[in-house]
């Protein structure tokens, strides 16, 4: 090419003496005659790269075979992808020379940084295809040497095992998980490589696969040690210094408990930590980590894992302070330097407020809609624009920012390949910087970058409060005794009832009872505490602004103040976030909770630090989980039974909160196998009460929290019934040293619906095999079945057993063959007994016999089949109990109950009998069941079933189920404060509105219109599906 081509691209370069100086050298030999080969866009190009990277000509010209990577258009005018990288690597790793293999990695690595750059500088490329390319050859970087290392380690030391579910050996995977920018796939030039190293289970070394279970580990290689020793060789290799140059950087900061915490850790630990230990910035965190390296399904486990961690369903505004806070710090450490307009990561309106917006909208609402979830930072902004999260103006704006901000930061870094993000303070240097940049004056370029700035600043100042709030105690009086008044003044304004005994206790919990000592910090902490517990509480209007409110509410109509699940108290601490805070976020949209009763909990909370017995550790417990402390206060006002539990017994809500174990929903066989590990335990009885007292404290508590949904809640609590009864019932046959079940236990009522509610008693009813004999040797055995479950000991009872619904009531036998039951339903049982076992299910104990009773009822409960008309040939076999007017049967049975068992002048109250009760929608559902033949024991699967196939109309159907669970709602609220069936509002004012606040209105009269309404819809739908008789 002409010389005056090569002097006309440096000349119109950022840097023409840079570029010109750069031809120069590559005019000399050996460079001539390929340089002679190029065309005006190559040497365009190659003039961008001489004058925007120092380190880069360099490279360049001390390697001449990769001139061709930067004057071949087809290296150039598209992006490289990873699999022909690793085709070009596992080539050289299949020769066995690992040695020569990594010099060729680094080289390769270099010389794909080299082509990025040209197209980088050169403009054929966009920041997001620049940014993943870099990611793609880390990836395969990090990749190779982990193979090599893994080689060289397994060869040396033999192959880590671990044994799994079913105690075979198996050998233990391991993988490399990129966070950051790295995860993101988006990183600079000059990138740290923020890694994590997870394998998949504890276990031992072996040479040789171990042939049983039983293999001995004595003397054998950890699999943590194994795992450590292999990040510390991958770790040396990747940051290796040599004349080929280093790979990468490792950053191993972010891993649980960061330089303190071990290299490596099995996925079970990393479990353990982050339901225990993580914070709110490891959440953000994790929602960039991605499998770099090695086993892609380990890593799938670990996302699996931390899935609910990272994408909670819910978080508090706690989380907005939390990230505020974080981004304080960093722009505190940032202006020390004297760089927050300048850096354009960190400082004002820099990259990372870009992340933060992404990452915090993420955070709040990709729990509950997963399309947001996503570890790159643009497709992410796009997508929030879809949800109406983001405006898209402001989205188009954070991505131009973005993108000229990292643009910005490439040509920082590219210069001499160091990891800079500050605009220099020279001059010279920032209009070269402004060059690079494409603009043609050094004030366009920062009017550019101001814009920028102050457009991401405004919008991250729409979500995320920049100034500090107050988290002091400054709110409160000083000493008790100097200010009494001042005091009762105080929580009189929060609605406390009885100010003189509720000042008694209050000074009793910052100043400890009169006898002991309490130490400064102590009650600086209880102080704290104290601020947080007021916070919750009511404040005391005006009569006229509680007559607003009332009008207020009313204009809502039926839906307003739908009950749902109160959330916990929103951390207030501005240290970093506890465990117990990220375990326990806010739910029901994120409104502040109200305590409807401040007395009894101020009352229930001193009862609970007298118990605790260390009243110091209990506040520095308390100060270090916020969280923990709103969970008790919420838990003393949302049930007395549970904070009866919870005072008996300190430590259970501590263990609960911190273990992790609110998170997750467990299923019957879950909690089955967690019973039997008690299974040697002397005292069954006590062992039973106390896993069942556990695990239902586990249940009230989600249900407090909202981490379980009304429904699930409900299925939680028929689990742990399923669980306890079967296991009652091994309990029971290995005393009696029984070898196979010797009948089938049924679920009727709640229990067979899956749909138990607090204190619900369990419906049941035991079915022998078909003409079994020595019957009278059965009937022991479900006697001890029940006791084991219902006998009173000092713990109480685990539930209630009821089996007078079996044939023949409290005059049958307890235990009957599937013969006689048969026999019975289809010539002796009345009406009601069909309705009832239309809800059976096999619950525990002989699976065939029980699949033999469910056929049995299906079979009986079909009465579709007898629909054809009187004399039909079909009801020759229809059971005695079905007559033609069967429905005017079951519509006058349940107008008996509502006038029998409602009580007088109460109908208002009774949400379960009176008109438009939870017992219209149920007769609702067993009428439907029974005419379709369908066996639905679920009243709202049945329900659904009937909207799904037209048995109800649509509208009608939805309305229906709403209401129906609106008002199982309030009845769970209702049960969960005392533990008791109750079913009817209390007609004390005082009492109603407190069962009001806990149901998420804020007066009784709000809450009594609202309930009425959906009676009436609830009534109007059973009217239309099952009329009384005229």
């Amino acid at each position: 090419m002409h010389q005056n081509a090569w002097r006309e691209a440096a000349a119109n370069s950022a840097d023409p003496l840079r570029a010109q100086a750069g031809f120069d050298q590559l005019a000399a030999a050996p460079l001539r005659e390929m340089s002679a080969a190029a065309t005006p866009e190559s040497a365009r190009v190659l003039a961008a790269l001489f004058s925007g990277s120092q380190v880069l000509s360099a490279d360049l010209l001390a390697h001449p075979e990769w001139l061709d990577e930067v004057l071949t258009p087809r290296h150039l005018l598209a992006p490289r992808n990873k699999q022909d990288l690793l085709r070009e690597v596992n080539g050289w790793l299949a020769t066995g020379n690992d040695h020569t293999a990594l010099d060729r990695l680094r080289r390769l690595k270099r010389r794909e940084m080299l082509r990025i750059a040209a197209r980088d500088l050169a403009r054929l490329a966009t920041t997001v295809e620049i940014i993943a390319e870099i990611s793609r050859v880390a990836d395969v970087c990090l990749d190779t040497v982990l193979q090599v290392c893994w080689r060289r380690l397994t060869a040396r030391l033999g192959t880590p095992y671990h044994l799994d579910a079913a105690q075979r050996w198996r050998a233990t995977s391991f993988c490399v998980l990129g966070l950051g920018k790295l995860g993101g796939q988006e990183l600079n030039y000059s990138s740290d490589v923020d890694v994590m190293f997870v394998y998949e289970a504890e276990g031992a070394v072996f040479r040789q696969p171990p042939r049983s279970a039983a293999a001995s580990t004595s003397g054998a290689l950890s699999n943590h040690q194994f795992f450590k020793r292999l990040a510390e060789a991958l770790i040396a290799e990747v940051s290796r210094a040599t004349p080929e140059g280093a790979l990468f950087r490792i950053d191993l900061r972010l891993r649980p408990e960061g330089n303190d915490g071990p290299l490596a850790r099995s996925l079970e630990s990393c479990e353990n930590y982050y339901a225990q230990w993580g914070q709110t910035w490891e959440r953000m965190m994790l929602i960039k980590a991605r499998c770099v390296a090695g086993d892609t399904t380990l890593a799938g486990e670990f996302h699996d894992m931390v899935q609910p961690f990272r994408y909670p369903r819910s978080l508090g505004e706690g989380v907005l302070r939390e990230i505020a806070a974080m981004k304080r710090r960093i722009e505190a450490e940032v202006v020390k330097s004297g760089e927050l307009e300048r850096n354009v990561k960190l400082g004002r309106g820099g990259i990372r407020e870009i992340e933060f917006i992404a990452q915090t909208l993420q955070l709040l609402h990709a729990g509950r809609q997963p399309f947001l979830q996503g570890a790159q930072t643009l497709p992410v902004l796009q997508k929030l624009v879809q949800y109406h999260l983001l405006e898209a103006a402001d989205a188009r704006a954070l991505t131009g920012a973005y993108c000229f901000l990292r643009d910005v930061e490439h040509r920082l870094q590219m210069e001499a390949g160091l990891q800079a993000h500050t605009i220099p303070e020279d001059r010279a240097a920032q209009e070269r910087l402004a060059r690079l940049m494409g603009f043609t004056s050094l004030k366009a370029f920062h009017t550019a970058h101001r814009a920028h700035r102050d457009a991401v600043r405004a919008i991250y100042e729409k979500f995320i409060q920049l100034e500090a709030p107050d988290a002091g105690d400054g709110a409160l009086p000083g000493a008790f005794k100097e200010q009494e008044a001042q005091w009762k003044e105080l929580l009189a304004a929060h609605s406390f009832r009885d100010v003189n005994h509720s000042f008694t206790l209050a000074k009793t919990f910052v100043e400890g009872p009169g006898f002991v000592h309490v130490s400064p910090r102590t009650v600086e902490l209880a102080r704290q505490l104290l601020v947080k517990f007021l916070a919750l509480c009511p404040l005391r209007t005006t009569p006229a602004a509680e007559s607003k409110g009332r009008k207020g509410e009313r204009g809502k109509g039926s839906g307003a103040g739908l009950p749902t699940p109160s959330p916990p108290l929103p951390p207030a601490s501005q240290g970093a976030p506890s465990s117990a805070e990220s375990l326990l976020p806010v739910t029901g949209g994120g409104t502040k909770p109200v305590l409807s009763d401040p007395d009894r909990v101020l009352a229930r909370l001193d009862s609970f630090v007298q118990a605790y017995g260390t009243r110091a550790m209990l506040y520095e417990l308390w100060t270090s989980h916020p969280s923990l402390f709103g969970l008790l206060i919420l838990l003393f006002d949302r049930s007395e039974f549970l904070a009866e539990t919870a005072i008996r017994v300190p430590d259970l809500v501590d263990e609960l909160a911190l273990s992790g174990r609110l998170r997750r929903s467990k299923t019957a066989a879950e909690t089955l196998a967690d019973l039997r590990h008690g299974a040697r335990d002397k005292d069954q009885l006590l062992w039973l009460r106390r896993y069942h007292q556990a695990e239902f404290m586990r249940i009230g508590l989600r249900d407090i929290l909202g981490l379980a949904d009304f429904e699930q809640n409900l299925v939680e609590l028929s689990a742990l019934a399923d669980a306890c009864l079967q296991y009652a019932l091994e309990a029971v046959m290995r005393r009696r040293r029984l070898r196979a079940a010797p009948f089938a236990i049924i679920g009727l009522g709640k229990l067979g619906g899956r749909e138990l509610n607090y204190g619900s008693d369990l419906d049941l009813m035991f079915v022998a095999p078909a003409k079994a004999k020595q019957l009278h040797q059965l009937q022991p055995v479900a006697v001890e079945v029940m006791d084991l479950l219902s006998a009173p000991t000092e713990l109480g009872v685990a539930f209630v057993t009821d089996a007078r619904l079996r044939p023949d009531g409290e005059k049958g036998l307890l235990v009957s063959p599937l013969d006689i039951c048969a026999e019975y339903y289809r010539k002796r049982a009345q009406l009601w007994e069909l309705q009832a076992v239309s809800r059976a299910r096999l619950v525990a104990g002989d699976q065939a016999t029980g699949a033999r009773f469910e056929t049995l009822v299906c079979e009986l409960t079909d009465f579709s089949q007898w629909e054809d008309g009187a004399g039909s040939p079909g009801q020759q076999h229809a059971p005695a109990a079905w007559t033609p007017d069967w429905r005017g049967q079951i519509a006058r049975m349940r107008a008996r109950i509502e006038k029998e068992r409602t009580p007088a002048g109460k109908d208002r109250l009774a949400i379960k009998t009176g008109a438009g009760g939870l017992m219209d929608a149920e007769f609702i559902a067993q009428t439907l069941c029974l005419a379709h033949g369908w066996h639905e024991p679920n009243t709202l699967a049945a329900l659904a079933r009937a909207q799904h196939e037209g048995a109800l109309p649509g509208a009608d159907a939805a309305r229906l189920i709403e209401n129906y669970r609106r008002l199982r709602r309030v009845e769970g609220i209702l049960r969960r404060w005392s533990y008791a069936g109750e079913t009817t509002l209390p007609d004390d004012p005082a009492p109603l509105h407190r069962v009001a606040v806990r149901c998420g209105f804020a007066s009784a009269d709000a809450f009594l219109q609202a309930v009425d309404a959906w009676r009436s819809d609830i009534r109007r739908a059973y009217n239309c599906a099952l009329r009384e008789p005229q």
